[in-house]
């Protein structure tokens, strides 16, 4: 009744239905066959709805790039942009923050290896001061936490603010994590 290859085509249903018919008889090898079935037939769904899913992104994609196209067009004709390598634009949807690079290799110095020192790269316009005065108030650490500053650990402890995080230490890693923090708490309040 369940030989190998008499499966094919098969609803979940009916191989359940079977499973259960085989489970009566003792049957386990053909147990053990309709469940491998199962599983090949849930594999299939989950391949299935991958491959939707990354069609419909793939569409989005394509709407979203020619929205942002749009937009740069104008800046581009202008010569706003000129002299720049690219844009790079990124929305975190999971913490409302938007972020934007213009970005524009730095030449080299003849005989140096280092960069002018200036960046082009403004994630939010908002200086961290003004936004203390709105959020520094807010918890960063809501319990001990142990963190790296310059290869040293440091304990950060429960109740911390992000005014307290930020005038811990002027370290450009720490402050840049304190600085997504407070733009975080910043964009929550806007909500």
């Amino acid at each position: 009744m369940t030989q190998e290859g008499n499966t094919p085509g098969l609803t979940e249903e009916q191989i359940q239905a079977q499973m259960i018919e085989a489970v009566g008889k003792q049957d386990w090898q053909a147990v053990k066959k309709l469940a491998a079935e199962l599983d090949k037939l849930a594999k299939a769904e989950q391949a299935k709805a991958k491959a939707e899913l990354e069609q419909k992104l793939a569409e989005v994609t394509a709407e979203v790039k020619k929205a942002i196209d749009k937009a740069t067009a104008p800046l581009i004709d202008k010569g706003v942009l000129d002299g720049a390598d690219g844009i790079w634009y990124a929305y975190d949807f999971g913490d409302g923050v938007s972020s934007c690079r213009v970005q524009k290799k730095a030449a080299r110095a003849a005989g140096a290896g280092g960069s002018s020192g200036k960046s082009s790269y403004v994630a939010d316009p908002r200086k961290s001061q003004d936004l203390l005065e709105i959020v520094g108030d807010a918890v960063m650490f809501a319990e001990d936490t142990t963190v790296t500053l310059a290869k040293e650990e440091h304990v950060m402890p429960a109740g911390t603010t992000l005014k307290e995080a930020y005038d811990y230490s002027t370290n450009g890693g720490w402050r840049n994590r304190v600085r997504m923090a407070i733009l975080k708490a910043a964009n929550k309040a806007q909500a």
